[in-house]
């Protein structure tokens, strides 16, 4: 039970919008390539609310930073005509100490994050005006599956007088899957700017999945050279799941929002 409630409060890292790098290489229909892959890096400054049970949490951005010992969050979108398939990955050690006058602890996450996605674009209206500016619109729908991971571990010591009476560790491992169906618009406003949003809702409950889980995003994307694009925007997540059975029975929901930075590179 503590083990969960102190994981609800420490638990989320960033994590990426889906419409990231959606519109790299702006061309018409027929002019593109076929193929194309990007891979970006990215990084979410979000402030979280944390409910474990009846427990509460307010956490800022440096609050959720100073839990982070390192990490890498990174996308790698790969389109074929109008067929994309996206892996966006979170890999992530976060960990926190805490000392008193009797009982020491050392908590420490090892957390997996594994999104991945088919996609189709079912408009793709581009046009390119009398002055060369590519103009339009685009919508994706897409179908996948993130996957959690979190191995925790709770290291404690009982104290007293400065001797240790006693010391060991609490070990437990949370994973699930979540089914994701979203839509994603984009707007080329020309050929080097272009505004996006994404939604994403899944989990229902199914197995040991999240009961609800949501988000949504905002990207103004900026073509800065031919291989390279960078991303600002703003993104609100939201899961709700229920752990344990009985009285060790823990409802937990978390909300994230806040503004993200991005950058793509055009591999191909």
């Amino acid at each position: 039970m503590y083990v969960r409630q102190f994981l609800g409060f420490c638990f989320f890292l960033c994590f990426s919008a889906l419409a990231t790098g959606q519109l790299f290489d702006i061309q018409p229909e027929g002019e593109e390539n076929d193929w194309t892959l990007n891979i970006s890096p990215y990084g979410l400054l979000a402030a979280q609310a944390t409910d474990v049970g009846d427990n509460r949490l307010r956490q800022s951005f440096n609050d959720l930073s100073s839990l982070t010992n390192s990490g890498f969050q990174m996308i790698a979108d790969l389109r074929y005509k109008r067929w994309m398939f996206r892996f966006d990955g979170t890999w992530a050690n976060l960990g926190t100490a805490q000392t008193g006058n009797l009982l020491n602890l050392d908590l420490n996450i090892d957390q997996q994050i594994l999104d991945t996605r088919l996609g189709y674009l079912v408009v793709r209206d581009l046009e390119v005006t009398d002055n060369q500016i590519i103009q339009g619109w685009e919508l994706g729908v897409n179908l996948g599956a993130k996957y959690w991971l979190n191995d925790v571990s709770l290291g404690y010591e009982f104290v007293l007088f400065g001797n240790v009476l006693d010391d060991g560790s609490l070990l437990e491992r949370q994973e699930w899957w979540d089914v994701m169906i979203g839509v994603s618009p984009a707007f080329v406003i020309s050929k080097t700017v272009t505004i996006s949003a994404q939604a994403s809702i899944g989990g229902f409950g199914l197995g040991n999945a999240s009961k609800l889980a949501y988000d949504w995003t905002f990207l103004n994307s900026f073509k800065v050279a031919k291989p390279l694009a960078v991303h600002v925007g703003f993104r609100n997540f939201y899961y709700e799941r229920t752990d344990g059975e009985g009285s060790e029975q823990v409802e937990t929901k978390v909300n994230v929002i806040g503004p993200f930075l991005g950058a793509s590179l055009l591999l191909f």
